[in-house]
């Protein structure tokens, strides 16, 4: 099947139009996402540089022309940016938009040769090419992009973007009419150049869906992360607890709790404001999360108050996190002289009771939340089992961590 140039045309400047006007608004959208932003500016710089090229199209303007195919690499190379970003790569930004201008320069610059059209169609077409391949390959080698919606959608697009460009590479030879611009339009009027007119389509629709995922995740994460110590948040942790409840209901494995609460934390604040305390907790809760195993769930309750639940764990096994979260909260530093932070460890294992999962999360944390008192009524810098929260006499060795002397983060009150 073969279509009349001005047919190709026609369609070219529908095509780059609707994706200006697409793209111009996902700029407004996305701008607070990077890698979006990105995207919906390559297209923008990408679709108005097409309506150039086509408005170029059968007409004497070679610099025109060779301006826009040098805008729409321009535009296709900020796209592979925002690739780059999405993964998590190094931007490249000052290299690729050296390269865009480059290619710009040189591209204006052929107008003036003999062969300039045949030129201009083998180093544009040749550079798209190039930069076809790297974001497929990019998007290949990332995990992510096979989980993404949007992801097999831009690959494909760039596939076909890809097959078209080497194609064109491939009849650069048969150009005959010096009236014909070379670039998006071929002399054979075939049907095959709205294929990656089509394909720019698809491929704005995916990269869309990749930064509203994105969006979402990260709105999600928010929802569920607690922003000043990136751990779980207090509604975050009843999902998990409830979850991991259901599973010791069903396996019968073992389930333990950590309650753990800053020691004299007030005075902190009270002595150097509220910044500097809240690099304490930040350096606290990264203690926590370094000492837990990648099972543990970790969480900030509230205040200055932690949460660890141990899967699979009873309450002796649980000593031992205690004990590392005391070595390394004990190696902080506290501002000015205030010595070194503390924190005092609640313990306990769930061991039945009610039958509704949170209920038994509730029965299991105020377990080790009255641990935790007696383990500040004791001194303070220690860990209390909820099994001995009543001991016999001569057991109040015990209570305290084995081999782990006291000390507090300031003089006790």
């Amino acid at each position: 099947m073969h279509l009349a140039q001005q047919t190709i045309l026609v369609v070219m400047m529908v095509v780059f139009s609707c994706t200006l006007v697409m793209a111009a608004g996902l700029v407004l959208a996305l701008r607070a996402n990077e890698a979006g932003r990105l995207w919906a500016t390559g297209h923008v710089i990408a679709s108005g540089a097409g309506l150039i090229v086509a408005a170029s199209v059968g007409g004497h303007w070679l610099h025109l022309g060779a301006l826009g195919a040098g805008a729409y690499i321009v535009g296709r190379l900020a796209i592979y940016r925002g690739v780059r970003v999405y993964y998590g790569l190094p931007e490249r930004a000052m290299l690729l938009r050296g390269a865009g201008a480059v290619v710009m320069v040189l591209l204006v610059l052929m107008t003036g040769l003999p062969d300039g059209r045949l030129l201009i169609h083998a180093v544009a077409y040749g550079v798209l090419a190039m930069t076809s391949l790297w974001t497929i390959v990019t998007m290949l080698r990332s995990t992510r992009g096979r989980r993404s919606i949007g992801g097999p959608l831009v690959l494909a697009s760039h596939l076909v973007l890809l097959a078209a460009q080497v194609a064109a590479l491939g009849h650069a030879a048969s150009y005959q009419d010096p009236a014909m611009a070379p670039f998006f339009v071929q002399t054979a009027g075939s049907v095959w150049p709205l294929a990656p007119m089509m394909a720019v389509l698809l491929g704005l629709f995916g990269f869309s869906l990749m930064a509203m995922e994105q969006i979402i995740a990260r709105n999600e994460s928010g929802a569920r992360v607690d922003a000043l110590t990136g751990l779980l948040n207090r509604g975050a942790l009843d999902l998990a607890a409830v979850g991991l409840v259901a599973r010791w209901q069903r396996d019968g494995e073992a389930l333990s709790c950590l309650v753990i609460d800053v020691d004299r934390f007030k005075q902190v604040n009270d002595t150097h404001g509220h910044h500097a305390g809240d690099g304490v907790l930040r350096e606290i809760a990264a203690a926590l999360d370094n000492s837990r195993r990648a099972s543990d769930v970790a969480a900030r309750y509230g205040g200055e108050e932690f949460c660890i639940l141990c899967p699979h764990t009873d309450e002796q096994q649980a000593t031992a996190l205690a004990n590392r979260i005391l070595r390394k909260v004990r190696a902080i530093a506290l501002p000015g002289n205030g010595g070194h932070a503390s924190v005092s460890i609640g313990v306990a294992q769930l061991r039945g009771g009610p039958t509704s999962r949170d209920a038994l999360w509730r029965s299991l944390f105020a377990d080790a939340d009255r641990a935790l008192y007696q383990a500040k009524q004791r001194g303070r810098d220690q860990y209390v089992l909820g099994s001995n929260m009543v001991p016999e006499p001569g057991q109040d060795d015990a209570l305290q961590s084995p081999a782990e002397p006291r000390m507090d983060c300031a003089p006790a009150a």
